[in-house]
């Protein structure tokens, strides 16, 4: 009885163990994301796709920097929790469960919405209906189209068509992202707006001089 109540002891103590470790694991874990830029040879930023062809096109790997090309903004916020990002550059503003991120806007897009989410060409914009909430002349002419209708509240057509409104006004809790891609099966420019996010400031010396490299390219 001694004997098989010191084995539970042991088993009971190990447990305690076990759960103690794994849980300042995930603790320190979790603080390495944003953890600052001091002593880094290069700070590393995840991309998604679209932004990561972009930023090379322009500067291709900038000195002191690293660009990691993720399929997607998600994977890219997910690198970044995970410590192995420092900062991200997105297409797309960030969803409510994402991380409240200190941001600074590189270039202006549109974005597209409706209520279930959609990946449409270009050149089929012209068969959909458009709503939007912007200058309508300014989208005919930035986007090719013949008819826009112009409304007060987009988030009142999103089941009636394609809506085109500011990332500003972006609500994902009301509406799905609609993906325009070109026929090469790039997205389509103006339907991004990239955006960097960093992880306490974009103020600092770091996220400037990146910021400072893709404007003057």
């Amino acid at each position: 009885m001694i004997k098989k109540s010191f084995i539970i002891a042991i088993i009971l103590t190990f447990s305690l163990l076990t759960i103690s470790f794994l849980a300042s694991d995930k603790e320190e874990g979790s603080s390495e994301a944003g953890a600052g830029f001091e002593g880094k040879e290069k700070i590393r930023i995840a991309a998604c796709t679209t932004c990561y062809f972009s930023v090379m096109e322009r500067v291709g790997e900038a000195d002191g920097y690293e660009i990691i090309r993720t399929g997607s903004t998600g994977e890219s916020i997910r690198l970044f929790l995970q410590g192995e990002a420092d900062m991200v550059l997105a297409g797309r503003t960030l969803r409510p469960e994402e991380p409240d991120l200190d941001h600074f806007v590189i270039e202006e897009g549109y974005s597209f919405l409706n209520d279930s989410g959609l990946l449409v060409y270009k050149d089929e914009l012209e068969s959909r209906k458009i709503f939007t909430d912007l200058d309508t002349q300014r989208l005919k002419s930035d986007l090719s189209l013949e008819e826009v209708v112009k409304v007060d509240d987009v988030y009142e057509y999103l089941d009636k068509g394609v809506v085109v409104t500011s990332w500003e006004n972006t609500d994902y809790s009301q509406a799905e992202i609609v993906h325009v891609h070109k026929r090469d099966g790039q997205r389509l420019g103006l339907s991004r707006r990239p955006t960097l996010y960093c992880p306490d400031s974009c103020e600092k010396e770091e996220a400037k001089k990146f910021i400072s490299i893709l404007e003057n390219n």
